[in-house]
């Protein structure tokens, strides 16, 4: 008897990078990882134009526009290469929005530094792992050395506990998130769509919407916990 996993298996295109060799996925996980922090450093790089303050709102709401549309393209095209394509030249737009909309997020309060902790520890590991690479190792080593980091840094900062708090949470979180997505994209990207995948560390936050009703006809259709 066969028993069906507890969750859907991953959306796959032909010729994912996960069909390739092993050199050849460790080669775009290190390229997406090093894109992706050089992206951080142009959103945070941003966040200091000289631009009028209008609260969190409106850039939220814009780079979520962003985000979605460019979920509903790959939708749309997700077999067809020319997706790739439109998300590599939407990347700028999606930086743009991002910059604003953390420089706002930051003039609130909000401790938006402490994440980039956790993608510098991420890249760390990806050199220093060689060819050893492990998703689980680099969550788990990034996450502690992330977390001694951050922690050190507000000790030396004396910002308070609650402060404190949100920071460690959101390095944890984000980390988590850009693991569990970067080990999951590569499903649906092939090796020369590196910036496309970039992209998709940064939409893909919206998955959560698709995913929730996917796993619910996944336990309908194989009855999981069904009495």
């Amino acid at each position: 008897m066969i028993v069906p996993n507890y969750v859907p298996e991953p959306l796959e295109v032909p010729g994912n990078v996960t069909e390739e060799r092993y050199p050849v996925r460790l080669a775009f996980i290190r390229r997406v990882s090093l894109l992706h922090l050089l992206s951080v450093g142009v959103v945070a790089g941003l966040t200091f134009l000289p631009v009028p303050s209008v609260g969190w709102a409106v850039p939220s709401a814009i780079l979520a526009g962003i985000l979605i549309a460019l979920d509903l393209v790959r939708i749309q095209k997700r077999r067809e290469i020319v997706e790739a394509s439109i998300s590599a030249y939407a990347l700028p737009l999606v930086l743009l929005a991002a910059g604003w909309w953390i420089r706002e997020l930051s003039l609130a309060g909000a401790a938006v530094w402490a994440p980039l902790v956790g993608i510098l520890a991420v890249n760390l590991y990806t050199v220093l792992c060689r060819n050893d690479y492990s998703f689980v190792g680099c969550w788990v080593l990034s996450l502690i050395g992330s977390t001694v980091a951050v922690a050190a840094l507000i000790d030396s900062t004396m910002l308070g506990s609650t402060y404190a708090a949100w920071a460690l949470g959101l390095n944890a979180a984000y980390l988590t998130y850009h693991v569990y997505d970067l080990a999951s994209l590569m499903a649906r990207r092939r090796k020369g769509e590196t910036l496309a995948a970039v992209v998709d560390l940064y939409r893909d936050v919206f998955n959560i919407f698709g995913y929730i009703p996917r796993v619910l006809a996944h336990w309908r259709k194989h009855r999981i916990w069904a009495k």
